[in-house]
């Protein structure tokens, strides 16, 4: 039996010499398993179709009873050229596809999340609005939110000063604490923004701007302390932050 669908690889390991194990999030939001012979051949007509955050039109010799199934042929739908050709981009798609995987969702939002975020990611010069946007639904869809409407310790919307990790959220500058981190007004509103966002306020957020790298490192930080996944590709991300 053959079987056809549409999905992005967010998992690409080498295995033997000239084969790989793909991981491919399907449309519908399920993650496949395929065995993919040959495809690091030089002459393989399949592995451009194969590489990692492209999205393809997949054909399988399926086995139901398997929990690997075989590759017949593979066709590029969209090969996310513009990312490929920047480091950055190219980094960040990683991640993205990184946080699907270990995510487990399995879920046709998470298609939906991760195909439109690389679709915003190929046409932005600042990929940081996306980026962060990104994390922070990610966070959401593991019961994560940061709480924005007023200091978690007392309750106040006046004087908010701080974001407490360990609380959840913002603090007022009667209640702050040595180890609570300390933004300016600025940077707390794009915290605000960001928690109330969803990917359809992609363009509201852009406008705004004033986004950047220290904003997606917090709300990572909220992921890391509560969901307790480890995402390795975030380090290569932090090497070229600090390169730039």
């Amino acid at each position: 039996m053959n079987d056809a669908f549409c999905g992005i690889v967010i998992e690409y390991r080498e295995y033997r010499e000239h084969d790989a194990l793909l991981s491919v999030l399907r449309d519908d939001g399920v993650i496949i398993k395929i065995s993919a012979k040959g495809i690091q051949k030089v002459k393989s007509k399949n592995a451009p179709a194969c590489q990692l955050f492209t999205y393809s039109r997949w054909y399988l010799n399926y086995r139901e009873t398997s929990t690997m199934q075989s590759l017949k042929s593979a066709e590029i739908l969209e090969s996310y050229r513009h990312i490929r050709e920047d480091l950055i981009k190219q980094s960040i798609a990683a991640y993205f596809c990184e946080m699907i995987l270990y995510s487990h969702f399995e879920t046709p939002f998470a298609f939906d999340l991760l195909k439109h975020a690389l679709d915003i990611l190929k046409s932005q010069d600042d990929p940081m609005v996306i980026l962060c946007l990104f994390q922070v639904i990610v966070n959401r869809m593991h019961g994560i939110e940061m709480q924005c409407d007023g200091c978690v310790r007392c309750g106040t919307t006046k004087g908010i000063y701080a974001i407490s990790l360990k609380d959840g959220g913002f603090i007022c500058k009667m209640c702050a604490k040595g180890y609570d981190k300390v933004y300016s007004s600025k940077d707390l509103k794009c915290f605000r923004l960001l928690n109330k966002a969803q990917l359809e306020h992609y363009d509201i957020l852009k406008e705004i701007g004033g986004f950047r790298f220290e904003h997606f490192e917090q709300l990572y930080a909220f992921f890391e302390e509560y969901a307790g996944i480890p995402i390795k590709s975030i380090q290569f991300l932090r090497i070229l932050k600090d390169m730039s």
